[in-house]
């Protein structure tokens, strides 16, 4: 809906408004868990962006299609502000439309809109930081800035690209995307999950109050520093931080359920990282074996017996090899080196090669969701650090051997 609605002639309750918007997503939409409440607080989010410096990203992720993800775009693009739904766009049109209308735009089939379109991919990384979301083109003297103008010499424009975004996809979305989303996974519903028809949805007086609450709270929207969860790194405290605020502003019980819903869509979307599993499922072997020392060829033969994880499905049925797994660890520092087991001699890693790559490169969020399905009959926990030395991932004693690393 491409128009400014009128704010609401009265006073808006921030909890009110926050509980209707989630109880009308759940009575139209199957969400997972935790959805309906940041959904709630990020379409609020689209009336008031412009006073933040963080235009909030929503990923939705299928494993197949029919499981929602069009249903929920309709009814967003009915409650946010500005909403433009987009199945395939070209770049200059992409970042046009941003510049000239600063709507909220909801990209539906980016797995096939982004595959192979490295251009929009990388507006699409940028725009999600006020600083950071412009891009820079030759346009005709006299539309710079997406201005429009006569003139047939060539210009530097400076476009922004700087709204708040939802992708859906099918399978995974890349990587580098996923990683400056709030990523929701839909599942298809039960036979007894039952949904209202959209036909039954109005959404005039609620997008109104929106309006009215953004207007009536600017100042405190925008100058708002909510307390993030210890749990979020760097970037998804960004990114959650816009709606925290809001859920501040709201009050009633709203700035627990939203820091509740940090951290359940962040540990739900671990599976973003396969790398991390990937770290995780291998450092598990040692504590399973109860060793330091492996051999390349014996974790990857143990690796072969995990079924339905994040990082094998790019193997595509093939077997685990010590060659695909060096590629795949080199980048993170782990190496293999030649090494003593015993009476053998061959090529292999150490635990506190993985220790150090999970402490570097696995969110806490994240690595509390792997550890709660560890294929490991020992509870891990991440210790703080002291002193100067580095927070360690060890064993509970509650379940076996305490082995610290």
């Amino acid at each position: 809906m491409m128009r400014d609605v009128e704010p609401w002639p009265e006073p808006v309750d921030g909890a009110e408004l926050l509980n209707e918007l989630s109880q009308l997503l759940s009575r139209h939409v199957v969400l997972p868990m935790f959805a309906a409440d940041m959904l709630a607080l990020w379409i609020v989010h689209t009336y008031a962006f412009e006073l933040r410096d963080v235009g909030t990203y929503i990923g939705v992720e299928s494993p197949e299609k029919r499981c929602g993800k069009t249903t929920l775009l309709t009814v967003l693009s009915k409650l946010a502000r500005r909403a433009v739904v987009a199945a395939n766009i070209s770049a200059p049109a992409f970042f046009r439309v941003i510049e000239e209308a600063r709507p909220t735009l909801l990209i539906d089939e980016a797995d096939t809109f982004l595959r192979g379109n490295d251009e929009i991919r990388g507006i699409l990384n940028a725009g999600y930081l006020r600083e950071t979301a412009y891009v820079l083109r030759v346009t005709p003297r006299g539309m710079e800035g997406g201005t429009a103008g006569g003139g047939n010499e060539a210009g530097l424009g400076v476009f922004s690209c700087w709204c708040p975004k939802v992708m859906c996809s099918i399978g995974r979305l890349p990587e580098t995307l996923a990683d400056r989303c709030i990523v929701i996974r839909m599942q298809r519903k039960l036979a007894g999950e039952n949904c209202e028809r959209l036909r039954r949805l109005v959404t005039e007086e609620v997008r109104r109050k929106c309006a009215r609450f953004v207007q009536e709270h600017a100042k405190a929207i925008a100058t708002n520093e909510p307390p993030v969860p210890e749990s979020l790194h760097d970037r998804a405290g960004d990114i959650w931080e816009p709606l925290l605020a809001l859920a501040e502003i709201a009050g009633g019980d709203w700035p627990g359920r939203a820091r509740q819903s940090a951290i359940g869509l962040t540990n739900s979307a671990q599976e973003n990282c396969p790398i991390g599993t990937l770290l995780l499922d291998a450092y598990v072997l040692f504590l399973e074996l109860k060793v330091e020392r492996i051999f390349s060829r014996d974790m990857a033969a143990k690796l072969n017996g995990y079924s339905n994880r994040p990082w094998n499905e790019g193997i595509k049925g093939k077997l685990v090899t010590d060659t695909w797994l060096a590629r795949l660890l080199r980048p993170y520092g782990i190496r293999p080196s030649t090494m003593r087991i015993g009476e053998e001699v061959g090529r292999g890693y150490e635990a506190e090669d993985f220790v150090q790559a999970i402490q570097r490169y696995v969110p806490k969020a994240e690595l509390k969701g792997m550890l709660s399905e560890a294929r490991t009959p020992q509870k891990l926990e991440v210790k703080a650090p002291t002193g100067d030395r580095p927070p360690a991932v060890e064993a509970d004693p509650a379940n076996g051997q305490s082995e610290s690393v």
